[in-house]
């Protein structure tokens, strides 16, 4: 498989300096979600807006206003059992991560964000 790594960090195309993600974590106990402090994380990569492909993928993705495509060799979450969803600041916009395509095999993910409102 080829690693396209190096492109998503290339200098041509990557954010200079990176961007932000805020991924917070933590626990359900007893039915009731229990959060962690809030850890802003600074990841290397690539941003465009997103396709009509890439909203295709995404649930109502006829309603997405604002979605970007967030390329980075980190990993990028949305709600997991330890965690919800990744937020990423851009541009100051925040966008929440609704859908990852884990192409590590590739050398990266794809996340698309929806820029939220009142953040």
């Amino acid at each position: 498989m080829i690693n396209v790594k190096n492109v998503v960090l290339s200098r041509n195309f990557a954010q200079p300096k990176g961007f932000i993600v805020h991924r917070q974590t933590g626990s359900w106990v007893r039915g009731t979600w229990q959060s962690v402090e809030e850890a802003p994380i600074t990841l290397s990569g690539t941003i465009i807006v997103a396709t009509a492909d890439d909203l295709e993928q995404v649930p109502e993705g006829d309603r997405v206003k604002g979605a970007m495509a967030f390329y980075s060799p980190q990993q990028i979450y949305v709600t997991r059992e330890t965690g919800t969803s990744d937020q990423i600041d851009w541009r100051g916009e925040r966008y929440r991560i609704y859908h990852v395509a884990p192409w590590e095999d590739f050398g990266y993910y794809k996340a698309i964000g929806v820029r939220m409102l009142g953040v």
